[in-house]
């Protein structure tokens, strides 16, 4: 249960949102974000921490007590403080840059990238070249913002840019050149990944998770 004083402070809010959503949904992270703009971004990274822990757990017999929950908890927090000070330390990127630009600031490739996040890299390809429509998996959105050493926000609004400026793709004789933008969900169920990779990425259940020795 929520308390009656509404919460103010960021782990207040933190706090009601993990008692009271233990296995968040998309209207639940909405009405959240929306009742608390403020802290928006701590709220959409601990819902992705809630999730992946209740995948986890799907898969264990022993039921924890207090004293796991406890240090889940605190675990939860120190998580969420040191990528919000990775956050700050990192260099923002510059006003109306693309995510193509964001990835040579960085020294990446696509390739590269790829490897890290453990993901096919025709998904990160389309990201790169603006053919991907937003809005991005919560998952992938997670997982690039950690890897860039950049803010949720800051990630967006290069992802942004680049869909508002796409690479062109080639023109057949006669027609103009067209850009083929696909959604999210369309780019990762085209991709050559597994199937659990698949659902993972979805942001489904999936017994994939990266790091996984095998899938």
């Amino acid at each position: 249960m929520i308390s009656k004083n509404r919460p103010n402070t960021r782990d207040e809010v933190l706090f009601a949102f993990h008692e009271a959503c233990e296995r968040p949904t998309a209207e639940q992270i909405v009405d959240w974000t929306e009742k608390y703009p403020d802290f928006a971004d701590d709220i959409r990274e601990h819902a992705e921490l809630l999730l992946s822990w209740a995948t986890q757990n799907e898969h264990l017999t022993e039921k924890p007590d207090e004293g796991m929950i406890a240090r889940g908890w605190s675990r939860t927090l120190n998580a969420i403080y040191k990528a919000e000070n990775e956050a700050e330390a990192a260099p923002e990127i510059k006003s109306g840059e693309t995510f193509s630009q964001l990835l040579d600031s960085r020294g990446l490739t696509i390739p590269a990238l790829a490897r890290q996040l453990e993901i096919d890299r025709l998904i990160v390809g389309e990201l790169n070249a603006g053919r991907m429509r937003p809005p991005i998996g919560d998952r992938l959105v997670a997982a690039l913002a950690e890897a860039l050493k950049i803010s949720s926000k800051h990630l967006a609004a290069a992802i942004q840019q680049s869909f508002a400026s796409p690479v062109i793709g080639h023109a057949k004789a006669g027609q103009k050149p067209t850009v083929n933008a696909q959604t999210y969900d369309e780019v990762v169920l085209s991709s050559a990944m597994s199937e659990e990779k698949k659902l993972y990425w979805l942001g489904k259940d999936s017994q994939w998770t990266p790091g996984a020795t095998s899938e």
